[in-house]
């Protein structure tokens, strides 16, 4: 069993993602990739700060309540 220490969480569209890469250059704990799919969340190394939500341009990450 993993232990969540994040209260929210980033989810993407990738339906609106413009693959700039900001998430994946500011992400302080390298969690996020870029994909032919789009982006792609590492969750076991994510501290849900948030910094890639607001570095996204088109707003295509949203910080959503951990479950």
């Amino acid at each position: 069993m993993s232990h969540v220490i994040r209260a929210f969480r980033p989810e993407a569209d990738n339906e609106k993602c413009v693959r700039c890469g900001n998430c994946q250059t500011f992400c302080p704990e390298g969690t996020v990739m870029l994909t032919e799919e789009g982006v792609v969340f590492d969750y076991r190394y994510c501290k849900g700060c948030g910094i890639c939500a607001n570095e996204c341009p088109v707003d295509a990450i949203k910080m959503v309540r951990e479950a």
